[in-house]
C-alpha cells in the first residue's frame, strides 16, 4: 500500500461524505485528486499518482444483501434519558445491584450499564434520577449527558452474519451532520444515543436507508 493510499484511507475515515459523493458520480476522479492535494494528501506534482491510486482503490459499498436487511428493521425512539459517566471503582459496580433490583422493566424503565476499562456508564430515565442520588454523592461523575434520546434499531436475526451494518449507519448519520453521543449493541439490536435536537434528522436518515 502506497503512502498516498494510506493517507487517503485516513482521510475517508474522517470525511465519509467524500466517498459517498464520489461513488454516486457527483465528483470525477481528477477533481477529487486535485481536492486531495489541496488537503495535503499528496504533493502538488503528484496529480497523476493520486489519479492512479483512485483508479485502483477499492471503495466499499453496501451489498444488496445488506440493503435488504435495512428494509426489515424496526425503529423505536425514547426521549428523556440521562447518561452518567462515572470513574471506574469496584465499590460502584457492587452497589449497582440495588439499582438493578429497583428498576421496573415491565413498565419500560431504561437501565443500561457499561463497565469499561476506566469508566462505568449508566443509562437511565430522567424520571429515575433520584434512584442514583446515593451513587452521585459517593462516586465521581466525569460527565453527565441530559436531554438524550435513544433510537433502537431492531434487525432480523440474520444481521449477525452481515458485514458493514454499523459502519453504514454511522457513516450516513455523520454525512448528515448528526452527532452521536453513544452507541450500544446487543445484536440484533443497535442502540443510538444522541441529543434530542438531532432526533428528527436521524430518524429521517434511518428511514431513508430502509427504502
Amino acid at each position: 500500500m502506497s503512502q498516498i493510499e494510506q493517507e487517503f484511507r485516513l482521510f475517508l475515515s474522517k470525511n465519509p461524505e467524500v466517498e459517498s459523493c464520489y461513488q454516486e458520480g457527483l465528483i470525477n476522479r481528477r477533481s477529487l485528486a486535485r481536492y486531495l492535494i489541496k488537503q495535503g494528501i499528496a504533493k502538488s506534482n503528484q496529480v497523476d499518482a493520486v489519479i492512479a491510486m483512485l483508479r485502483r482503490f477499492q471503495f466499499k459499498e453496501i451489498s444488496k444483501k445488506n440493503k435488504d436487511i435495512f428494509k426489515g428493521i424496526k425503529t423505536q425512539v425514547k426521549d428523556n434519558i440521562i447518561i452518567f459517566d462515572f470513574e471506574k471503582e469496584k465499590e460502584l459496580v457492587r452497589k449497582l445491584d440495588k439499582l438493578i433490583a429497583n428498576t421496573d422493566y415491565d413498565k419500560g424503565d431504561t437501565l443500561k450499564i457499561v463497565v469499561g476499562s476506566g469508566s462505568v456508564k449508566l443509562f437511565i430515565d430522567e424520571k429515575n434520577e433520584a434512584k442514583v442520588k446515593d451513587l452521585l454523592k459517593m462516586f465521581k461523575v466525569k460527565n453527565k449527558y441530559k436531554n438524550i434520546s435513544e433510537i433502537s434499531l431492531m434487525f432480523d436475526d440474520k444481521v449477525v452474519d452481515a458485514k458493514g451494518i454499523l459502519c453504514s449507519v454511522t457513516k450516513e448519520l455523520a454525512v448528515n451532520d448528526v452527532f452521536i453521543t453513544e452507541l450500544l449493541t446487543a445484536s440484533p439490536e443497535l442502540l443510538i444515543y444522541l441529543k434530542e435536537e438531532f432526533v428528527v434528522k436521524a430518524y429521517e436518515v434511518l428511514k431513508r436507508m430502509q427504502k
